[in-house]
C-alpha cells in the first residue's frame, strides 16, 4: 500500500514538473491601447475558432460587408449575461461574442474552458470566438482581463470599428448571483448604444 501511494505521489509531482516546464509564458498584452479610433475589419484576424464548431471560420462569414454588427469581449461570468441578450431585447444587429481567456495556462485553456464555454452557447445562435492566443483582444486593444467586465464594440457599415460600451456584472453570474431582472437592467445600459 505505501508502495501504491509513493507512485500515485511521485506522478502527481512529475505531472506538476511536466506542465510547468512546458507550458508557455502568457502573451504580454500593452499597457497603453494605441488609437482605438482607427480600428477596422481589416485590423481583425483573418479567421476564428468558434465554440462548438469544428474547423476555422473566415472574418467575411461572421461581419458582413456594408452591415452593423456588434463585437462583445467578456470572460466567463460576463458573457453568461451577455449571452441573454436576445431573451430581453430584440436586439436587431447581429453580434458575436469573444471569450477573453489568452491570459489562462495553456492547461485550462486545453482542459477547462472549452467545456464551459460550449455550456454558455448551447442551444444559442450567437457564434462565440474562441480566443485562444489572444489575437481578437490584441486587435481591439483589450487590456481588461476582469471576469465581470465586458466590453462592446460597434462594426459600422463602413467597416470602421468603434468602442462604445463598458460594463459589468456581479461576481458569480455564472453560478447565478444575478436575477432575471437584474441581468435584464444590467443589458439595457448596453441598448442605448447600439440603436
Amino acid at each position: 500500500m505505501k508502495n501504491i501511494l509513493k507512485i500515485v505521489v511521485l506522478g502527481v509531482i512529475a505531472f506538476g514538473i511536466l506542465v510547468y516546464a512546458t507550458a508557455d509564458k502568457p502573451a504580454e498584452t500593452k499597457t497603453q491601447v494605441s488609437d482605438t479610433s482607427s480600428l477596422t475589419l481589416s485590423n481583425l484576424p483573418k479567421e476564428f475558432e468558434i465554440v462548438g464548431k469544428d474547423g476555422k471560420v473566415s472574418k467575411e462569414d461572421l461581419f458582413q460587408a456594408g452591415s452593423k454588427a456588434l463585437i462583445i469581449v467578456g470572460n466567463h461570468d460576463s458573457l453568461s449575461v451577455v449571452r441573454e441578450l436576445p431573451k430581453y431585447y430584440d436586439v436587431q444587429i447581429p453580434y458575436v461574442m469573444v471569450a477573453n481567456i489568452s491570459s489562462a495556462p495553456w492547461f485550462v485553456k486545453k482542459m477547462f474552458i472549452p467545456g464551459k464555454l460550449e455550456e454558455l452557447v448551447e442551444g444559442r445562435d450567437t457564434p462565440m470566438i474562441y480566443d485562444f492566443d489572444g489575437d481578437m483582444i490584441k486587435a481591439l486593444g483589450v487590456t481588461d482581463n476582469e471576469k465581470t467586465t465586458y466590453i462592446a464594440y460597434l462594426v459600422n457599415e463602413n467597416g470602421s470599428i468603434s468602442n462604445v460600451f463598458k460594463g459589468s456584472v456581479k461576481e458569480g453570474a455564472l453560478d447565478g448571483t444575478m436575477s432575471e431582472e437584474e441581468m435584464k437592467t444590467n443589458l439595457a445600459s448596453l441598448l442605448d448604444y447600439i440603436k
